[in-house]
């Protein structure tokens, strides 16, 4: 392993990923039943974001809302991940943790985000999760949806995890999850209005709150 793995300088929250070669048969079995655009009926014990990770790693990608009918995804206007550049597209990720955190925030609660996912390269993934309220507050956070959509049109944001596609699609299928599905629900930061990315990071490295 290389030093440039090692090296989490701001201390971001990592998470190896699971070795599914045991559950792959039941993850492939229960997408297969579940029809064009239905509701994913998850009745297995593996955690969600597991089955979530499967289908990243077999040509499938995830966009988390707290939108629970959204049958078909049109390209829309907005900044990537890097906040620098306008783009009109579909936006998803090929991380299987992040769209939960999107999905299960309640929004008009939380307001704001300031998030960050890298996959280093060693089988762990890599995060940073603040919101805009108070995260030990219960109506800071909700029920909401992770939809499963084909990889074929998307294309990566360089040095992120955001890929982004102008097509506009139907999603195979949605996946329900609830805040006790983020497995990084306790250590999700907070921050006032107006405070900068950089300043979040920065107490996120020095673990203050």
């Amino acid at each position: 392993m290389s030093v440039r793995h090692l090296w989490n300088p701001w201390r971001l929250l990592v998470m190896r990923h699971p070795d599914l070669a045991a559950d792959a048969q039941a993850f492939d079995a229960l997408l297969a039943r579940t029809p064009e655009g239905g509701e994913v009926e998850y009745d297995l014990p593996q955690p969600k974001w597991w089955f979530l990770h499967h289908l990243v790693t077999h040509r499938f990608v995830l966009h988390g809302t707290n939108e629970r009918e959204i049958e078909e995804f049109r390209t829309r206007a907005n900044f990537d991940a890097h906040n620098v550049r306008r783009v009109d597209a579909v936006f998803a990720s090929d991380d299987a943790i992040w769209p939960i955190y999107f999905a299960v925030v309640n929004r008009p609660v939380a307001q704001s985000y300031i998030n960050w996912c890298e996959h280093p390269g060693n089988r762990t993934s890599r995060y940073l999760f603040s919101i805009g309220s108070d995260p030990k507050a219960p109506e800071s956070w909700t029920a909401g949806t992770v939809y499963i959509l084909p990889s074929d049109t998307f294309a990566a944001t360089p040095d992120s995890r955001e890929l982004t596609s102008t097509v506009p699609m139907r999603p195979r299928a949605r996946l329900a999850v609830e805040p006790q599905d983020f497995p990084f629900k306790q250590q999700t930061r907070g921050h006032r209005k107006g405070e900068s990315v950089r300043s979040v990071s920065i107490r996120n490295a020095l673990r203050l709150r």
